[in-house]
């Protein structure tokens, strides 16, 4: 389900692209969150635990669960929109490294908060929680998410930050180049990260090994072993596989799953894992999230070449970004997501049989609460059980090749939008490409190479905000100070008092021209010229 990491989506995009938005009196600002925090922690969460406990009260697990989770993450957007604690903390660092300062602080109060909240959490829950469950435990099963996504989400800011200079755009399509590469990687490394996260142990039942094997043979799917996925002493009964490599990729099993299902329903379950493999849906995932990252370039680079009015507005710009992107996420990658599902159910029926795969879904359906009511349909990535039941006891007759011949459509278009995505990327991305060089030669103090550049813009691009802005630069850097006031003028108050490029291009010394167009609007404003 989605929701288990849409909080944490909306942590990392709102640290990196809102901070410091409302910034007015950061200190007073920190001090006063600081204070408010602890009041609401040793104060008011108590209070509010103790009487629903008194009370005898026990609300909805996962609705109250989503509530806590998503009261830390405003929390503590909160607090960097209004401080910028980075900036405060690491002042001479925070301009080398913009989002990975920000969000280790995140991520420290993430863990800061959460902990006091969850412990609240399983007071509140401890009369149907598990007695074996200790609070540490609780709280231990609530980071799994966490460490699954925190690890790679920074590691690729840290990518960012490190490559950044130069002009933003220019970043962001160079950028473009390494996502393919990490994805690969991060897909390569992903079984160490599920061993840490669910603190896999290795798999102590030989038959079961045995009949995994058999079956992933025959699903033309190896694996290279079983690992005991610990859940910490809740009922979770799940499977998972990992691994790009065969040699790497290990089936996760939950302890729970198997004290509770017939060994045919292990398979069947474990059949349904194998199936995203055998049908490619890790490389789906992979060309859909290059795709995503495609379409939020595609937006920077459009918002720069034809909305600069926006861009220019950073705050407004940020957020717009983050809603567009949040959006565009929610609504594809769960739709892809429920398919992939179903295909992977139509699978695990071929490789065993309908009634025994069905007979699993429904010992499933018996045990797992449902979503809560309040969370669309549209943003689970599951679709619902009885749904899945439905159609595997119709699928019966359904075979892997044509399974596999929808899964290859499936990549096909996502590669084709990719493409599409690139080439529309074109149009922009050139004209950011234009703005960059200039932007270059005057940064290198280059008066030549950025004149050049400059006269070689298209018309209309001349009168873009950063063309002005640099040519402003220019101006000042070649010792023309007045030219600068010119182009100060026309980039903020739209005052035209001389055509940029007729002065750049000008035989003689700017100033002249200058006083000529200053003299002139004088007399226009007089009626005199």
């Amino acid at each position: 389900m989605i929701s288990l990491f849409l909080h944490l989506l909306v942590l990392a995009y709102g640290t990196v692209n809102l901070c410091g938005s409302f910034k007015l009196v950061p200190l007073a600002s920190t001090v006063l969150w600081f204070f408010a925090t602890l009041v609401i922690m040793v104060r008011w969460l108590p209070d509010y635990v103790d009487r629903e406990t008194a009370a005898g009260r026990v609300p909805s697990f996962i609705g109250t669960q989503e509530k806590f989770l998503w009261a830390v993450v405003v929390w503590i957007l909160l607090l960097h929109v209004l401080a910028n604690p980075a900036e405060l903390m690491f002042p001479a660092y925070v301009a080398r490294l913009p989002q990975i300062l920000p969000m280790l602080i995140s991520l420290a109060l993430y863990l800061g908060l959460s902990y006091p909240a969850m412990f609240e959490m399983y007071r509140l829950f401890r009369p149907i929680l598990d007695p074996k469950q200790s609070s540490r435990d609780f709280f231990r099963a609530r980071m799994t998410v966490p460490i699954l996504f925190f690890p790679p989400i920074m590691f690729w800011m840290l990518i960012e930050d490190l490559s950044s200079g130069g002009m933003e755009a220019l970043v962001e399509i160079k950028l473009m180049a390494v996502a393919p590469i990490f994805f690969i990687a991060l897909y390569l490394v992903s079984p160490r990260l599920f061993n840490w996260a669910w603190r896999a142990e290795d798999n102590d039942y030989p038959e079961l090994e045995t009949a995994i094997r058999k079956m992933s043979e025959r699903a033309e799917t190896p694996v290279s072993g079983i690992k005991i996925w610990d859940t910490f002493n809740e009922p979770v009964p799940n499977a998972a596989v990992a691994g790009l490599s065969a040699r790497y990729r290990y089936v996760y099993i939950t302890r729970y799953l198997l004290t509770i299902f017939s060994a045919g329903q292990v398979e069947g379950v474990v059949a349904h894992e194998l199936g995203h493999l055998r049908l490619g849906h890790v490389a789906t995932y992979m060309l859909y999230s290059i795709n995503l990252i495609l379409v939020s370039v595609l937006f920077k680079l459009g918002v720069i070449a034809w909305l600069p009015q926006y861009f220019i507005d950073s705050t407004w710009a940020s957020f717009a970004e983050m809603v567009f992107f949040l959006g565009i996420f929610a609504l594809t990658f769960t739709a892809l997501a429920r398919y992939s599902e179903f295909q992977s159910d139509a699978f695990a029926v071929a490789v065993t049989d309908a009634d025994t795969f069905a007979s699993g879904l429904e010992r499933l359906d018996s045990m797992i609460m449902p979503p809560p009511s309040f969370i669309p349909h549209w943003l689970l990535t599951h679709p619902p059980i009885q749904d899945r039941i439905d159609r595997a006891r119709k699928s019966g007759g359904t075979k892997i090749g044509d399974l596999l011949r929808r899964a290859r459509k499936i990549r096909l278009g996502l590669l084709a939008f990719g493409l599409a995505m690139m080439l529309a990327a074109s149009f922009p991305g050139r004209a950011v490409l234009q703005i960059s060089y200039l932007y270059d030669a005057v940064q290198a103090g280059n008066c030549r190479l950025a004149v050049s550049q400059y006269n070689s813009l298209p018309e209309w691009l001349k009168q873009h905000p950063l063309v002005l802005q640099e040519a402003g630069k220019l101006a000042a850097g070649c010792r023309s100070p007045l030219l600068a006031v010119a182009v100060a003028a026309e980039a903020t108050l739209g005052l035209r008092l001389v055509p940029v490029s007729e002065i750049l291009h000008h035989a003689g010394a700017p100033e002249v021209t200058l006083d000529f167009e200053v003299m002139k609007l004088v007399l226009k404003s007089l009626d005199l010229w």
